[in-house]
């Protein structure tokens, strides 16, 4: 069975305009309503999907989510609706612009209640591109640049993304790697985990599927996949039933066939350690 990450980028240029501002309210309150549906067709096909948004959605939601906008939600806090409510899974992703980092991040999902991820949700792997990210510095506790007295360590990395993603490697399974220079070779001994991220979501997945089947890859070797599903797949205006049709139907089918699975990045490195021992495996046509 193939494990499969769906998940959503927040970035930092959302919401849109000036923190504070009303067009950056409205800009929020839009977006907070397609993440509730999002999340609501997810639950509804009993699929998990994963929220990592980067700091200004995080700052927003801090100034934003008063007494009449929880009121929509329980009583909570969008983030907390989502994760205690619609059973999703929020991760820290940070582009480290604008003055925060990923351990800032993080402590602003502890501050909104939904803290405790140990997931880096998305990185420059290349050291010999410029805006690569230094993933082995979270081999031991960061400290916060807009929150100093912040410290937090990432140890579960979701792939090797580059710039604007027009050269990411094609890889699945689950590894540690080694350092910077050797990422694609597993450090057993290595205090961070990996996880291919693969291609061509779902049609990627089948050509997975169909490697178990033809027996190029045993049954006793994890195979995985991951995708963003962007916000703009969700706001245009056959959104969000066209993300269902693309990406959540087919999913639910693969896994009601049993060749499929879809979960979250922290249970996946369990299910990696629980169901394959933790031993390394990397799928690179």
């Amino acid at each position: 069975m193939v494990e499969v990450v769906l998940f959503t980028h927040i970035e930092d240029q959302s919401p849109s305009g000036t923190l504070g501002t009303a067009p950056s309210k409205a800009s929020y309150a839009s977006l907070r309503g397609k993440l509730i549906e999002v999340a609501t067709l997810a639950k509804a096909r009993n699929l998990v999907w994963v929220l990592q948004p980067d700091w200004k959605f995080l700052e927003a939601a801090r100034l934003y989510e008063d007494a009449a906008v929880t009121a929509t939600t329980n009583g909570k806090n969008l983030l907390v609706y989502l994760r205690e409510d619609l059973g999703v899974p929020i991760d820290p992703h940070s582009h480290e612009n604008g003055g925060y980092n990923y351990t800032d991040v993080a402590h602003l999902l502890e501050e909104l209640g939904v803290g405790g991820s140990t997931v880096i949700g998305g990185h420059i792997w290349d050291p010999s591109l410029p805006q690569f990210q230094g993933w082995d510095r979270f081999r031991t506790p960061v400290a916060g640049e807009k929150y100093p007295t912040a410290m937090w360590r990432g140890d579960l990395l979701i792939g090797a993304g580059t710039p604007n993603h027009v050269n990411d490697p094609v890889v699945s399974g689950a590894w540690r790697p080694q350092d910077r220079d050797h990422y694609f070779e597993d450090d057993p001994s290595g205090n961070i985990v990996t996880f291919g991220a693969w291609h061509n979501d779902v049609a990627g997945v089948e050509e997975l599927v169909a490697l178990y089947a033809n027996g190029t890859v045993p049954p006793t070797t994890m195979l995985t996949a991951s995708w963003n599903i962007a916000p703009a797949a969700f706001t245009g205006a056959n959104a969000p039933a066209d993300v269902d049709a693309s990406v959540f139907a087919p999913m639910a089918s693969l896994r009601d066939q049993g060749l499929a699975h879809a979960t979250d990045f922290t249970t996946l490195a369990k299910t990696w350690q629980a169901d394959f021992g933790g031993v390394a495996a990397l799928y690179m046509p």
